[in-house]
């Protein structure tokens, strides 16, 4: 293995996985693939990869392979392989912790550039959906918008992470995710950190996720 190169998960059961690997020689190395949603969540948890990507049809569930493997490998930034250009996909994609979204007609130097933007925590999301992304997301209530880092601290409070653990898993000081608690506080309108991971689903509804 090169010293410093990307490791790379791949979780699919399309033909895409040939291209994916075709796509990355020479410009990562891939340490690990599965076929389904068990098998991506264990590949995750024991190689600790820094990009996963994951095909959306994955069997079992690639959204579902999403969130467990964002408890798995926190540090590691995710990419959905989707199979369509739906905006209600990105969505539930971003929403699942992935920070990327590739459609699978995606050209070899697009999921390059992805995979370098990620490792940089740059969501990569194709320049023809963003324009539907933000009208999405402007049709939020105000408060109910949150960004992609909000989302993440979200989920990982609601999963019982520290704010020192929430930092260590998105490389982050524990003063920006005291601050990203105090925003979100602010956003689901309860009084505090505490009311914000006990409200559960009323919460949750309320910050639009």
């Amino acid at each position: 293995m090169l010293s410093g190169a990307i490791r790379v998960l791949i979780a699919d059961t399309s033909p895409t996985r040939l291209g994916v690997r075709l796509a990355l020689e020479g410009a990562a190395v891939i340490c690990a693939e599965a076929m389904d949603r068990p098998g991506a969540v264990a590949a995750a948890r024991r190689h600790q990869p820094d990009v996963c990507l994951v095909g959306r049809s994955l069997e079992g569930g690639g959204i579902g392979a999403v969130r467990e493997i964002s408890e798995a490998a926190p540090n590691a930034a995710i990419v959905v392989l989707a199979d369509s250009h739906d905006t209600d996909d990105l969505m539930d994609a971003l929403r699942a912790g992935a920070i990327g979204y590739l459609p699978v007609d995606f050209r070899p130097a697009q999921l390059r550039r992805a995979i370098d933007a990620v490792r940089s925590e740059q969501a990569a999301i194709p320049r023809a959906m963003v324009g539907a992304l933000v009208r999405e997301i402007h049709d939020l209530p105000e408060r109910g918008r949150l960004t992609l880092r909000e989302t993440q601290v979200l989920t990982m409070l609601r999963r019982g992470d520290s704010t020192a653990a929430i930092g260590r898993g998105l490389a982050i000081s524990p003063v920006t995710v005291r601050r990203h608690i105090s925003v979100l506080v602010r956003k689901a309108g309860v009084a505090n950190r505490d009311e914000l991971v006990g409200a559960g689903a009323d919460a949750t509804t309320r910050v639009g996720i």
